[in-house]
């Protein structure tokens, strides 16, 4: 068993097809994952269509909590909580801004909206790994200049992984001069233009129905990958919530607040090791999966 004294962090959407739904077999039976099939009218995770975002995002919600609850009850109280994208989403529910069973209808909802934007508005995004701050807006500054797309930083995961989004053109054009610079880029598996100006039309929706939604306070930290700030108020966490559609995931520095706060490690509850892998690049503070939990710390 994990020790209290760890956070839990859920990733976001950008988890391979294969990865998401291996987590989904292993939990075929907690009430979450059958509540997906029967919203999808799936007779088994194999039936879900894994390349569809209005899919995804509540497939990735339900896989991450059924594998939290399957490893620590439902009595668990984390320090903090966090989570990247969609993981944000998922974090709030843990930590109890919102019974499960509603965060997975906004889930749903969330799933909609963004496939609805992106066919809309269409987009794609890149991870770009190597570049220092200089390097990745000359990038960028160059792509907008090429094209007059727009390509917007929509992550920040690292001090040498930066997340580009906007327009297809766009994106196409910044792995080709990333190739020019020595850079590597890597298209992620996403199919829109998330956290970008391209999703600022799905706002007015997505705020309403977070409105909708029956916030409550917790005692469990929410650490905002949006404003890298902990809170406590379900107002503001439902602000960031619905301002993380468009703005940037600042998860370097939100996994810093987290440090900040005295909390020693963090778990990455997937699906997938993402956060892990990251937090282990990084080394800001103890990352590890559920699969190697650490024992507890003795008391004194």
């Amino acid at each position: 068993m994990i020790t209290e004294q760890y956070g839990i962090a859920f990733p976001g959407q950008g988890i391979k097809a294969q990865t998401l739904l291996s987590a989904l077999r292993a939990h075929v039976r907690h009430p979450l994952v059958a509540r997906l099939l029967t919203t999808f009218g799936a007779a088994d995770p194999e039936a879900l269509d894994l390349g569809d975002t209005s899919v995804v995002q509540p497939a990735t919600f339900a896989a991450g909590l059924a594998a939290a609850d399957t490893a620590f009850g439902p009595d668990h109280c984390p320090p903090v909580a966090l989570g990247h994208s969609l993981g944000e989403l998922t974090a709030a529910a843990y930590a109890g801004f919102l019974r499960i069973d509603e965060g997975f209808e906004l889930a749903v909802d969330r799933g909609r909206l963004c496939h609805d934007q992106s066919l809309r508005r269409p987009g794609a995004m890149v991870a770009i790994v190597g570049a220092d701050a200089g390097e990745l807006e000359w990038l960028r500054r160059s792509v907008v200049a090429e094209h007059g797309e727009i390509l917007d930083v929509a992550g920040l995961n690292s001090a040498r992984q930066t997340v580009l989004s906007g327009a297809p053109e766009a994106v196409a054009a910044a792995v080709r001069i990333a190739g020019e610079q020595c850079l590597r880029a890597e298209v992620l598996p996403i199919p829109g233009g998330f956290h970008s100006p391209l999703m600022m039309d799905a706002v007015p929706a997505w705020r309403r129905r977070l409105e909708s939604a029956d916030f409550r306070p917790s005692t469990t930290r929410f650490v905002s990958a949006i404003d890298v700030r902990p809170h406590t108020d379900p107002v503001q966490v439902r602000e960031q919530l619905a301002r993380g559609l468009v703005l940037p995931v600042r998860w370097h520095e939100a996994v810093r607040t987290v440090r900040d706060l005295g909390v020693p490690g963090l778990v990455d509850a997937g699906p997938g090791t993402t956060l892990l892998k990251l937090g282990r690049r990084a080394r800001i503070l103890e990352f590890t999966g559920l699969g190697a939990l650490p024992e507890p710390v003795p008391p004194g």
